[in-house]
């Protein structure tokens, strides 16, 4: 983590304690931010090495820019450490719940409609299969008698040639 970050809540925490008006700055400080504490503004600056006299440096801005990207990486990896989500992270955790536990519910009602349209589909195989089977027996009888018909075909000639002889 950020030796200045680390400094500057060291230092803060240690004002917080010696009395309570620092610790309800600290809850304002959490909740509004930086903006109305000239105090913490004045130990950010000097944690992070911005002080008044290099505010007329050229490339202050993007000093005060890196500090502050600086800090507030090293405040969620701080907020992190203790188990803290911001709002921000759970918000989005949250819609994407939502989201794929809507898209769960989506796949398994598919599910079950293909396990309804299988079973359907079992049922018309067996059937089909049972059709096929009746047809190939009808067939069979079928052929058996054709070949029966061309044998009376066949011995009739034969019998007239037998009873000429």
């Amino acid at each position: 983590m950020d030796k200045k970050f680390l400094e500057f809540w060291g230092n803060y925490l240690l004002n917080a304690a010696r009395g309570q008006e620092h610790l309800d700055n600290m809850n304002r400080l959490i909740r509004e931010g930086f903006k109305d504490f000239e105090q913490q503004m004045s130990l950010f600056r000097k944690c992070y090495g911005l002080d008044r006299e290099s505010e007329s440096l050229p490339h202050y801005m993007e000093m005060w820019s890196k500090a502050v990207s600086d800090f507030q990486n090293s405040y969620k990896e701080f907020l992190g450490l203790m188990g803290w989500v911001s709002k921000e992270e759970y918000l989005d955790l949250a819609e994407k719940y939502e989201a794929l536990k809507e898209k769960s519910a989506s796949q398994e009602e598919t599910i079950r409609h293909l396990k309804i349209k299988t079973a359907a589909s079992d049922v018309d195989q067996g059937e089909a299969v049972k059709g096929f089977e009746v047809l190939m027996k009808k067939q069979s009888e079928q052929f058996q008698e054709l070949m029966k018909s061309f044998g009376q075909l066949y011995e009739e000639p034969t019998k007239k040639k037998k009873a000429k002889k």
